[in-house]
């Protein structure tokens, strides 16, 4: 089964579905080898998409890293973990280079990685019943995949902060009054609205929207000193007992008990 699914939708644009819904589209190396590879495909591609929607198969956008993945990460060395970290978020974020502008549409539950990919795109249109999380603290784990880039320019200092450092778990319409999306829709409206969208953008001149997409974004070198010193974190995290605890409990569905 493909864990990725690229569509054409018409002349102009494209969907992308994270396609793992037995396991709430969690990211685990697979996923993003095949991510990695789609993008790849498309920037030798001499036709690309003026816009591409991407969303989640199943109830979930994602879910975040998976958790036998990270689980594995004890073992490693910290050089090791921050090597395949760096390899990790580029292998979703590496769909930059594309220039195209991007929408989420964030059919379920969006939380941790999941949420910072969400983050990262141009346009976040949510389903009603979505939740979005920022977690990782309650792994005993450093925010990864650009979050602490991303999610500030989005709703700003203050509010990523709090959502950060608590792991809070939001409803729909409070990410739509905070401004993490920009419509809350029926689940059986969203990839319509989210079409349109694509649509809307893919009428526009092509040439200034790929120019106002790199104004819009963070500069390629800003976000690489923000993933190096995620990485970094997360490679220190891997080896202490604060994680061992933290990603065990969230196996165990249970509440982590870190020890000060």
């Amino acid at each position: 089964m493909a864990l990725v699914i690229f569509e054409s939708v018409n002349s102009h644009t494209a969907r992308i579905t994270l396609n793992d819904p037995t396991n709430l589209n969690a990211m685990g190396e697979a996923m993003a080898d095949e991510f990695s590879a789609l993008v790849e495909k498309l920037s030798q591609s001499t036709t690309k998409p003026r816009a591409i929607v991407i969303t989640g198969a199943g109830r979930a956008f994602s879910a975040g890293g998976n958790l036998d993945m990270l689980e594995k990460k004890i073992e490693l060395s910290p050089e090791e973990n921050k090597r395949r970290m760096l390899k990790f978020y580029y292998s979703f974020l590496g769909i930059f280079k594309l220039n195209v502008p991007l929408i989420a549409a964030v059919n379920g539950h969006a939380i941790g990685a999941g949420l910072c990919v969400a983050c990262a795109c141009d346009v976040r249109l949510a389903a009603e019943g979505a939740k979005f999380g920022v977690t990782f603290t309650k792994l005993g784990l450093h925010p990864g995949m650009g979050g602490t880039c991303f999610i500030p320019r989005v709703v700003g200092h203050a509010v990523a902060a709090e959502l950060m450092l608590s792991g809070r778990v939001i409803e729909a319409s409070e990410a739509h009054k905070l401004g993490l999306v920009s419509q809350v829709l029926s689940p059986s409206d969203l990839l319509r609205e989210a079409q349109k969208v694509a649509d809307d953008i893919a009428a526009c001149g092509p040439q200034a929207t790929q120019q106002l997409v790199e104004s819009l974004r963070v500069g390629q070198a800003e976000l690489e000193e923000y993933l190096q010193r995620e990485a970094s974190c997360q490679s220190e995290n891997y080896r202490s007992p604060e994680f061992k605890e933290g990603v065990r409990a969230a196996i165990e569905k249970r509440s982590a008990n870190f020890k000060s």
